[in-house]
């Protein structure tokens, strides 16, 4: 995949979250939130593949988790997202939020709240997940 096809798709799953809000679909909500941030990750990840290159197997076969973290630490943002969490407690709490994501959302119910937790922490134009990644992807 384009890294500027995975940009593309995380705003798109991000913004078809919002409308899932608006019809009070919350499960789905969720889960595409969840989901945008994971694809955002990827594109950063994507943003270090060289066309010329192949990339280390390490990279290949983690490029394949659905896990924040592996994820966080294959794009190398580890130190940037701690020296974010450590100047805004704002960013850390929605950090704290969205990490508890996981693919298995979409096998559970989930409340309005939860819901719109998400959403707001990813989207949150100051302190949001997705805007965060954006400066690097």
């Amino acid at each position: 995949m384009k890294r500027t096809d995975l940009q593309a798709y995380a705003q798109a799953k991000v913004d078809d979250s919002i409308l899932l809000l608006n019809h009070h679909r919350w499960s789905n909500a969720y889960y595409l939130a969840g989901y945008s941030v994971e694809l955002a990750l990827k594109a950063c990840i994507a943003r270090q593949v060289s066309t010329d290159t192949i990339p280390d197997k390490a990279i290949l076969n983690g490029v394949l988790s659905h896990e924040y973290g592996k994820l966080i630490g294959l794009a190398g943002l580890k130190g940037d997202l701690k020296e974010a969490q450590d100047a805004n407690a704002d960013f850390a709490a929605n950090w704290g939020i969205v990490s508890e994501w996981s693919p298995d959302a979409r096998y559970r119910g989930c409340a309005a709240m939860e819901a719109q937790l998400i959403v707001q922490a990813i989207m949150d134009p100051n302190s949001g997940v997705l805007p965060w990644i954006k400066r690097f992807w």
